[in-house]
């Protein structure tokens, strides 16, 4: 059962709105290609299949269960799963609930270097690596596939008992899966990426890991049946966003809140409208009630909190629901990412020109940038900290973040590249223009190639960071670009931000 709760909801059940919009839900659950308007009905007759996931997914648990069996006879101990966006969220999702699990599932959507070394100076013979790509031409992914790849044969390894392929019908990665005699898994190809959670892309990684994934699929078809009827939760929900007139939404800092800023960050946000969900840096009082908050002052409780309370199977189901409905109400279209394609355009420009340099800040100027930086963003704005950097930076980012949030009361939401472009990347730049971008970078120490291509993975990383920072100016949008150095710290950043405000 879905339990919704809080002022905003019972507002939506008086609303003269919800008539229409349980009218749109009627249409959402027997496929209306129509449903966001005839300029989005191509898409739409290609993505409404995630409808039907909770009971057609069905059919995919014994092949679930026959690539677990062979993990275990391979002697499996170690499972990255590499993949952007909705082909890694929701395992990580589920690899981080209170289900039972033999393995960790351990994402790895970073191509830094010093994410990447460690492992290749590790001993691979009892690892699987899966890669994950709808499309089958993520470069992230098709880098990572290369590496590891390379790094097996390297190990005289046998490919096809540590790697796994899944991707759509007749992919470029799964034809390369076959000509290298490696196991494919297909996606359904009517079930867009940010909509797969219980897909192949949502539940086989966490199902090779031992998880049992009916469990969730039992879970949705319940929360099927209750979205089927009339002032259902989504319906209430969807209302009350879009009634709340908020571009944002807070959420509290869990995996779950991750998976659901990408799905409504990059579904809503285009035409210069959209809604953020903002994570922010706090647990949960109850890790069983998810809190959204439609204040507009991060972290702050108010009469506008809602209170919600599904399985996390249900919650799957529910999230999408309400982001196809919200969708509905604000006008756009929910399956498309038009203003991706202008960052991946520049990145690979600055790719074939092999245009890597970056023009140094001095230490002493850092301060007063930071001061103009701050000064620019709206009072109806919001910052998005943007790091292109090691992992290994992330309590340094918090900080950074935390200490905003104490001085200013703007929305901040916290990326971390190239993760980012395929989650709220679409929104920043397509969305509310009113947000303002603290890009960082760093130099890195020791670089890593990737196998049959003539730039690196240093490169890679810069090339997309350059990429979006020129996406973003071309929006007309506040941004500040800071690369780190042996001079240049994120402690110094922070030291100036702390002596400036």
């Amino acid at each position: 059962m879905i339990s919704i709760t809080g002022v905003p909801i019972d507002s939506a059940r008086n609303s003269a709105l919800l008539e229409k919009l349980n009218s749109a839900n009627q249409r959402l659950q027997s496929h209306d290609v129509l449903l966001w308007g005839k300029a989005a009905e191509q898409e739409a007759s290609n993505r409404l299949g995630w409808i039907d996931l909770p009971t057609k997914s069905n059919q995919l648990l014994p092949k679930f269960d026959a690539i677990a069996a062979l993990r275990r006879k391979n002697s499996i101990n170690r499972i990255f799963l590499c993949g952007m966006g909705g082909s890694s969220l929701a395992p990580e999702v589920i690899s981080a609930s209170n289900l039972e699990s033999e393995l960790p599932l351990i994402i790895m959507d970073s191509t830094d270097p010093a994410d990447l070394l460690p492992i290749l100076e590790s001993d691979l013979s009892s690892t699987l690596f899966i890669f994950a790509s709808k499309s089958g031409s993520t470069i992230e992914t098709n880098s990572h596939r290369a590496l590891f790849h390379a790094e097996l044969v390297k190990q005289n390894l046998a490919i096809g008992d540590h790697l796994l392929v899944i991707t759509d019908p007749h992919s470029a990665l799964e034809i390369w899966a076959k000509d290298h005699s490696v196991q494919v898994l297909n996606g359904f190809a009517d079930v867009g990426g940010r909509f797969s959670a219980l897909s192949a892309f949502g539940l086989a990684p966490a199902a090779i890991c031992g998880i049992d994934v009916s469990i969730l699929l039992d879970e949705a078809q319940d929360a099927a049946l209750e979205l089927s009827k009339p002032n259902n939760p989504a319906v209430l929900l969807a209302l009350a966003i879009f009634e709340s007139g908020m571009n944002f939404i807070s959420l509290p800092d869990l995996p779950l809140s991750q998976w659901i800023e990408q799905l409504i960050a990059e579904s809503t946000g285009k035409e210069g409208k959209g809604v953020l969900p903002v994570v922010e840096n706090s647990q949960p009082e109850n890790p069983k009630i998810l809190r959204i908050s439609f204040t507009q002052l991060a972290g702050q409780s108010s009469n506008n909190d809602v209170y919600l309370s599904a399985t996390l199977g249900g919650q799957f189901l529910f999230w999408e629901w309400t982001t196809a409905l919200l969708c509905y109400l604000i006008e756009v279209n929910p399956f498309d990412q038009p203003n991706v394609t202008l960052a991946k355009e520049r990145a690979n420009l600055v790719l074939s020109e092999k245009s890597f340099t970056i023009t140094p800040v001095a230490v002493s100027e850092i301060p007063s940038l930071l001061k103009n930086f701050i000064s620019k963003i709206e009072p109806n704005g919001y910052l998005g900290i943007i790091a292109f950097l090691p992992r290994s930076f992330e309590a340094q980012i918090n900080e950074i973040a935390t200490d905003f949030r104490k001085s200013f009361g703007f929305p901040i939401t916290v990326g971390w590249g190239p993760r980012y472009l395929h989650s709220t990347g679409q929104f920043h730049k397509g969305g509310v223009p009113t947000g303002s971008f603290l890009i960082l970078t760093n130099e890195v120490e020791k670089d890593l190639g990737i196998p049959d291509q003539d730039y690196s993975f240093a490169q890679l990383q810069k090339a997309q960071a350059l990429g979006d920072v020129a996406a973003l100016t071309e929006s007309n949008l506040n941004i500040l670009h800071l690369t780190l150095s042996k001079d240049l710290t994120l402690n110094k950043i922070n030291q100036s931000l702390r002596e400036v405000f």
